[in-house]
């Protein structure tokens, strides 16, 4: 019996290159990663990173100048559009025709993506109710407020079911309920259908929390593509609050700690009344540097641990202070 022949990635991309006319460097600059079919993973970078090139070269809006990319094992710029078919996109700005209602815009959509309304009429009324836009169906468009044209952005990409959604900042103007409606809608996707989903965000927290992987960029190349947890342990830094006994030590303490004794440098700054260190291998370092701070005559009151985060491995690899 002949073996199966393994899936082909979701995305498959091979030294990316794509640099626009008058740029000094490249938009994206030789990205090579997979995404296995079903995944979850956040794209993460600055503005400027080149997340949006990445995310036109997936779509096949714009093509590589060297590399290639494939979307389920196809060309996503191929005649026919058949890939394009394949993918929902939810876009920063996404344009509605205002002066028709949610359903006809809707509609269109439906149509532009080959679908016939009486197919896509039943998925359009569940996603209307699961966002709370069911009593705005017969609303004209231009009478929505910014987190219902969000919703209504989501919806449209959702139509036909695609097995690949590329999400580009979905929860954007979206208050915390209907941040939540999204991560639930995704996850019943991911559940019932197996969607692949791509997804960018600001929200690092909202990355971290539903992302089996996150690939970081910076400057169009790759930097890491690995677990949030993963990330956060690796490059994330362990941090230490610790607090003065009296108030007026505190300039002291940070003047102590932020002094290197052991040759490895760390991040020490002041916040409600506490000196916050962070550096690597934090836990292992902070009783000798405790003791250098006893044995100067500042006294302890108080010492805490903070979890590294996702946002905490991104400043790091990323800095937040270059300029772009």
């Amino acid at each position: 019996m002949p073996e199966a022949v393994p899936a082909p990635p979701a995305i498959r991309a091979r030294d990316l290159v794509k640099r626009y006319r008058g740029m000094e460097r490249d938009a994206v600059h030789q990205l090579s990663f997979d995404v296995e079919q079903g995944a979850v993973i956040g794209l993460l970078g600055a503005n400027g990173a080149g997340k949006t090139t990445l995310t036109k070269l997936l779509c096949g809006v714009t093509t590589p100048d060297r590399g290639s990319v494939r979307i389920f094992g196809a060309d996503p710029a191929g005649r026919g559009g058949l890939v394009k078919r394949a993918i929902g996109v939810v876009h920063q700005s996404g344009p509605f025709d205002m002066m028709l209602s949610v359903l006809d815009n809707l509609r269109i959509a439906a149509a532009f993506k080959g679908l016939r309304w009486r197919e896509a009429q039943g998925t359009v009324t569940d996603a209307l109710g699961a966002f709370g836009l069911e009593k705005k169906a017969s609303q004209l468009v231009f009478t929505l407020s910014g987190g219902e044209l969000r919703r209504l952005q989501l919806i449209r990409a959702l139509l036909g079911t695609p097995p690949l959604l590329i999400l580009d900042e979905p929860s954007a103007g979206l208050d915390v309920t209907g941040r939540r409606q999204v991560w639930t809608m995704l996850g019943d996707l991911r559940r019932r259908h197996g969607t692949t989903v791509l997804w960018t965000s600001h929200y690092v927290e909202e990355l971290e929390r539903n992302c089996r992987q996150v690939l970081i960029i910076d400057a169009g190349r790759l930097v890491e593509f690995a677990s949030p947890r993963a990330l956060a342990e690796r490059f994330g830094g362990q941090v230490a609050l610790v607090r003065p006994l009296s108030a007026g030590d505190t300039e002291r303490l940070v003047g102590a700690l932020g002094t290197r004794h052991d040759g490895r440098p760390l991040r020490v700054a002041v916040s409600d009344g506490r000196v916050e260190i962070a550096g690597r291998d934090m836990r292992s370092r902070l009783p000798s540097l405790l003791t250098r701070v006893t044995e100067l005559g500042i006294g302890i009151d108080t010492v805490e641990y903070r979890t590294p985060s996702l946002e905490d491995a991104f400043l790091e690899l990323v800095g937040a202070d270059r300029d772009r």
